[in-house]
């Protein structure tokens, strides 16, 4: 089974449908067994470095070197080094990369030839509609397919004699409002308009046709105007928007393709293009000649606001949902009731151990006393983490094991044509975990992806909060109950733990053990070695006395040299092996301390009767008198 590698970031908020769809067009019609590995991010939408790079350390989730075939797509990255990361990962995984719309050294380019198509856009312009003058509204100068278009433009006009400057280029993002301000600025700053403005997208061909609009300006009377991309918005605007069309599928089924030609050993070039023309209608001068089914149009955009108005109430509902549920399980279940369009074939939720910290820390009656560690990642992933959700077609998935350990063989499969996407789970620049979807080319389509997974991410970040308030509640708490020196509950700790500990079990007819505990000479220590020996030894004591008692017994330091342990009781074999147990302990903890004196303990064992009257506190007074007489016939055995 040959494995696809595909990293790429999508545009905003919206998933990149076209590439993998053509890919894997491509690999069904072959029925070769090959399947698709889908990593992307949202990257470039905000301005957040950390939450971009959130976002893009999805890109260091695979091993590329488990893969057969890698195809990039990051011409949107925003961050220059993940991008060289990406790109020298690639470059030394040792298997064929291809790169969509962006050459780069050493990888197979595979999309149009935006030189070409750039140069005959202008000489349109210039030939037909005798064009002299132009600005240019172009994406980011750092962009490859924004560089390309430009190279077309200069080459033609540097032939032909075409006078131009760099004052005649403006750069800007690829949306709307960045075209709008970047052509204000060239109206703003010249006295004398062009005979044709060129754009890079038809985003910004419609904000230039607005921008000109608004200042008594007719397109294309006054100025052509050209975009690129051929979007609906090229063919619906009035005018309509003199274009580029290009299938972008195309470039996946040919990424795929070359693949397959170089598995099977045959030459590829470097160079690969798809398909691309020039759509002329009425913003340059030209008669459209495409016929506008303006009804079928309008039944598209009416049924999209329904089906949008449809989901957009679904993530309320979604949201509301998630407020009250206390575990992210809950959570899992709550997105296919709630929005039953992003039901799928499978669905993984992978995250780092440490989101359980703080709710695991507060289990327990003292496991809060133990120091949490809460460090998610920030760049790559631990090497195991856990799989807190999975469900294939609406069933829960039992899982023999809910650890992983990098992606395959969880995420194989025995049949070919399959795909795979994986989407970070991040709480700002931390990684928290990884979403995974089987066959999920349907919901890239629909675009309902990003926003529900980002109200389960805040949601998610939500609970965290709040365990890590409760937890911190907790540890404020235990400052009071907690003695410093030993590490066990204090006096107040004993009283308060100690005896709602005894009435749980008191009430559920159990029998409780309590051991009062005390350290023998202790005096004699402080005076002839100090009292930091005093203190080696209360914490030997502690030491060895946790060691050997179960995580829900209740230990208490309630004095100097004096130590109540209150448990459940196991009979009398168990509780003589236990004390036997602590005093070997102690011996042993005396023995790696190399200490200068003897360390002892005297112990008072008692455990209660079901049903009677008898307090704590009477039981404890029982085992302090049974620790006296030992300490009495020791004392009686040293004279």
């Amino acid at each position: 089974m040959k494995k696809i590698a595909l990293i790429m970031d999508g545009w905003k908020r919206f998933f990149t449908f076209a590439w993998p769809s053509g890919i894997l067009e491509r690999i069904h019609e072959t029925n070769e067994d090959v399947n698709l590995y889908i990593f992307s991010s949202s990257g470039n939408w905000r301005s957040d470095r950390n939450y971009n790079v959130g976002e893009y350390n999805i890109y260091n989730l695979p091993d590329l070197t488990d893969f057969d075939g890698i195809i990039l797509e990051v011409n949107n990255v925003s961050l220059d080094d993940v991008l060289k990361d990406v790109i020298d990962r690639a470059g030394n995984a040792g298997v064929p990369v291809l790169s969509i719309a962006n050459e780069i050294d050493g990888f197979y380019y595979v999309g149009i030839d935006n030189r070409k198509i750039m140069y005959n856009m202008i000489e349109h312009l210039h030939r037909e509609h005798e064009c002299e003058k132009f600005w240019f509204v172009m994406g980011p100068e750092d962009n490859y397919e924004s560089r390309s278009r430009i190279i077309g433009l200069k080459n033609y006009m540097n032939e032909n004699g075409i006078e131009y400057s760099e004052e005649d280029f403006c750069y800007c993002k690829f949306d709307y409002k960045s075209g709008y301000e970047g052509v204000t600025k060239l109206f703003d700053k010249n006295d004398d308009i062009p005979d044709a403005i060129i754009c890079v997208n038809d985003n910004i061909a419609v904000a230039v046709c607005e921008a000109a609009k608004e200042r008594g300006y007719r397109v294309p009377e006054d100025i052509c105007v050209t975009g690129f991309d051929d979007f609906d918005k090229a063919a619906y605007y009035d005018p309509s928007i003199s274009t580029v069309k290009h299938i972008r599928e195309e470039a996946g089924y040919l990424c795929a393709d070359i693949l397959l030609k170089l598995w099977k050993g045959e030459e590829v070039l470097w160079r690969n293009y798809t398909p691309s023309k020039l759509i002329l209608q009425e913003s340059c001068g030209c008669s459209s000649r495409r016929k506008k089914d303006l009804r079928k149009y309008l039944k598209q955009q009416i049924m999209y606001g329904i089906d949008s108005e449809a989901f957009e109430e679904n993530v309320l509902n979604l949201e509301s949902s998630l407020m009250e549920c206390n575990t992210i399980e809950e959570m899992m279940y709550c997105i296919p009731n709630c929005i039953p369009a992003l039901k799928c074939d499978a669905m993984y939720l992978v995250l780092d151990k440490h989101i359980d910290a703080y709710k695991a820390s507060a289990e327990g009656i003292n496991n809060f006393t133990n120091k949490i560690d809460d460090g998610f990642c920030v760049n790559g992933y631990p090497e195991s983490m856990r799989i807190f959700f999975a469900y294939e077609n609406g069933e829960k998935l039992n899982l023999e094991s809910d650890e992983i350990k990098g992606l395959f063989p969880t995420f194989d499969s025995e049949e070919g044509g399959k795909d795979f996407l994986f989407i970070p789970i991040h709480f700002d620049k931390y990684t928290v975990g990884y979403l995974t979807i089987k066959n999920a080319i349907y919901l890239m389509d629909q675009q309902y992806l990003f926003q529900t997974i980002n109200t389960l991410i805040s949601a998610m970040e939500n609970l965290h909060t709040k365990e890590k308030l409760e937890y911190m509640n907790r540890k404020l708490s235990s400052l009071y109950l907690i003695d410093p020196l030993t590490n066990m509950y204090n006096r107040m700790g004993h009283q308060q733990l100690g005896e709602s500990f005894f009435n749980i079990l008191h009430a559920k007819d159990k029998q409780v053990h309590i051991l009062f505990i005390d350290l023998d000479r202790l005096k004699y220590i402080n005076d002839n070695f100090g009292h930091e020996y005093g203190d080696f030894a209360i914490c030997a004591v502690a030491r060895a006395i946790m060691k050997n008692i179960d995580a829900d017994a209740v230990p208490a330091r309630t004095g100097g040299d004096e130590f109540i342990v209150i448990q459940t009781y196991k009979g009398e074999e168990e509780a003589k092996r236990q004390i036997e147990n602590i005093r070997a302990s102690l011996s042993e903890e005396e023995k790696n301390m190399q200490l200068k004196f003897e360390l002892s303990i005297s112990v008072g064992s008692v455990a209660t009767v079901p049903k009677s009257e008898i307090s704590l506190n009477e039981y404890i007074k029982q085992a302090d008198n049974r620790m006296y007489e030992e300490k009495l016939a020791k004392k009686a055995n040293r004279q």
